[in-house]
């Protein structure tokens, strides 16, 4: 194969790893999670040269008051009020337990329950302002972001894009304060991907580089953050690294191209791990499903087959816990009458790997 050829299968390899993430990675409804949105004391501090992550990509950032694109409640809005008044304020790392701070953290925290997350962010922002050592709360405000952007419709697609860009500002920046920061580390991951499927962005085979030494990491360090039952960051990391892992091929010589390859006995342990941790998840459940089904097509193994089906049509029968259960749920139907299409399933839709290995193999 000569170097065109190469260059084609690093693209072609890099498109189905960006593609991957489809989002509802950390959705969980009912979960008063605090964001926030503009760095307005320091904006290079956070990205110095010393960190040890790459910087994002540059972004227009608006300035303090100014309106982004959207503020409507969308698919995040919804919770107990309850969850704010029993939230832990005191658990809050260093200085953001502030007292002083208290009633910011409670306006924000309410905003984002009832979905208005950018009119949230601007409570954060003064947090962070206030408080800019703690990555607790930069992770919190690329999640918000990352949700403003899965919120805009998807022909808006300059929109999107810079709210996913701004996602994966603010993930760096929690990573230049604290480069174990493992949520950080998740939204970044997921910011990228999201990136790549609303623009295309599939010519930085860097991306996937990245991608992977993030999830791998983040993973490795086992964060213990829970915001309840149906949302914990080490269940959305084994979740996110099973998709992954799964849908990137294993092609023996893409991890010399690209730097990464497939692992499906990687994505069904993490997706087992996921479900064990938040069995209240429907997309977990189907992703298990999808990873069982895939081996089970791929290494002739009938009973991999057997219980795929089963973990598909037990998550058809959970109750609805996020605003995308009901697609994914649809998702499960075909999969368990349609497993050969398992290994190439997301979200958005499902690839044809066997087909694109033939293709980037032809030079086409």
């Amino acid at each position: 194969m000569g170097k065109v050829g190469e260059r084609v299968l690093g693209s072609k390899a890099v498109a189905l790893c960006l593609l991957v993430l489809a989002g509802g990675v950390g959705g969980a409804q009912g979960s008063p999670e605090p964001s926030a949105s503009i760095w307005a004391s320091d904006p290079e501090r956070a990205l110095s040269a010393e960190a040890p992550w790459d910087e994002p990509r540059a972004v227009d950032i608006p300035a303090l008051g100014e309106a982004v694109v959207s503020d409507e409640p969308g698919r995040w809005g919804g919770g107990d009020p309850e969850a704010v008044a029993n939230f832990n304020y005191l658990a809050l790392p260093g200085r953001l337990s502030s007292p002083g701070l208290r009633g910011l953290w409670r306006e924000g925290l309410d905003l984002e329950r009832r979905g208005l997350l950018v009119a949230s962010s601007r409570r954060y922002e003064l947090i962070v302002t206030s408080v800019p050592e703690e990555s607790y709360t930069y992770w919190r405000i690329a999640r918000n972001y990352w949700r403003v952007g899965e919120n805009q419709p998807l022909d808006r697609t300059a929109e999107r894009g810079r709210y996913f860009d701004l996602s994966e500002l603010w993930a760096a920046r929690g990573l230049a304060v604290d480069p174990d920061c493992a949520a950080c580390m998740l939204w970044k991951f997921v910011a990228m991907g999201r990136q790549a499927t609303t623009r295309g962005l599939l010519t930085a085979v860097s991306d996937v580089r990245e991608m992977d030494r993030l999830l791998g990491r983040g993973i490795e360090l086992a964060p213990e953050h829970r915001d309840n039952d149906g949302n914990l960051t080490m269940a959305n990391l084994y979740y996110a690294g099973s998709v992954f892992y799964r849908v990137v091929p294993e092609w023996r010589w893409l991890k010399w191209i690209i730097g990464v390859r497939g692992d499906k006995e990687k994505s069904l342990g993490y997706a087992r791990e996921a479900v064990a941790l938040s069995p209240v998840r429907v997309d977990y459940r189907v992703e298990l499903g999808a990873s069982l089904l895939c081996l089970g097509v791929e290494k002739d193994q009938p009973e991999r087959l057997v219980e795929g089906r089963q973990i598909l049509e037990s998550s058809r029968r959970l109750d609805d816990f996020l605003s995308t259960d009901a697609l994914d749920k649809r998702h499960a139907a075909i999969l368990a009458q349609e497993p050969d299409k398992a290994c190439g399933y997301s979200r958005d839709g499902f690839i044809d790997i066997d087909s694109l290995g033939k293709k980037v193999r032809g030079g086409g």
